[in-house]
């Protein structure tokens, strides 16, 4: 589950998407839901796990970031997304491959709750 105080930026967004309220309000009076991630977002939360600084993320960081988004299978998810964005098949995501890895987390349709 994302957690704002890893990512400040995001923690304006942590919010209902009925009434702007935090995340816990009691006041509105529809139903909270969470509130979808945008692509900068899971750009700047995969770019986060890069934990080397290698500038590529290599499966287990990706495995990292995924549980991290709340990926009940992250392993698998993982596999999945080095099969979608790794155009070179050299087992990392670099720099010029994150637009592709970014549209398919994206897809995955993970939330801010």
């Amino acid at each position: 589950m994302p957690r704002s105080a890893d990512f400040p930026k995001l923690k304006s967004r942590m919010n209902c998407s009925n009434c702007s309220k935090s995340s816990k309000c009691k006041g509105c009076t529809s139903k909270c839901f969470p509130v979808p991630l945008t692509k900068a977002q899971v750009k700047h939360i995969l770019e986060r796990f890069d934990s080397n600084g290698d500038h590529r993320l290599s499966k287990q960081e990706l495995k990292n970031a995924l549980h991290y988004l709340g990926s009940h299978f992250p392993n698998w998810r993982a596999a999945q997304a080095l099969n979608r964005a790794d155009g070179n098949h050299d087992g990392y995501i670099s720099e010029d491959e994150m637009d592709g890895l970014v549209e398919y987390v994206w897809q995955c349709g993970y939330t801010i709750s």
